[in-house]
């Protein structure tokens, strides 16, 4: 009777979870000539995710942990179906808020995407919402 009760959970769990958004960076690029950023960011789960923050952040390469974010970009993202992805378009350096850092100046920059940042989508995988890049322009 036991096995059985333990199978049902297990059965009821890989069920749930299999129903369920996952939320990935599928890319991320600072376009340094065009004074912008793009991101993709893919549903590669089986259920639909709904409304969440997406924050886009731009450092200095190697700035201090308690410098950051030294500036902040945050999208509202609708939703996005399971199998479809969602694309930022062209975000132009001036829609960054910033703390003191002069987007246009840079040359190479740590560029930081937190997918779901405020937790508002129950994920069948939490951990891989963040996606952290140093880039150069070309």
């Amino acid at each position: 009777m036991k096995k059985l009760f333990f199978l049902l959970i297990a059965i009821c769990f890989f069920v749930l979870t299999g129903c369920m958004p996952n939320l990935t960076v599928q890319t991320a690029k600072i376009d340094f000539p065009g004074k912008s950023v793009n991101v993709t960011v893919k549903n590669d789960g089986n259920g639909d995710a709904g409304e969440h923050l997406t924050y886009i952040e731009i450092n200095r390469v190697g700035a201090p942990e308690a410098a950051k974010p030294e500036t902040q970009y945050s999208a509202k993202v609708s939703g996005i179906a399971a199998g479809s992805s969602w694309s930022s378009g062209p975000i132009p350096f001036s829609s960054f808020s910033s703390r003191g850092l002069d987007l246009y100046s840079l040359t190479a920059a740590n560029l930081v995407v937190r997918v779901d940042a405020k937790g508002m989508v129950k994920e069948s995988n939490e951990s891989d919402n963040l996606y952290d890049a140093n880039q150069s322009s070309p």
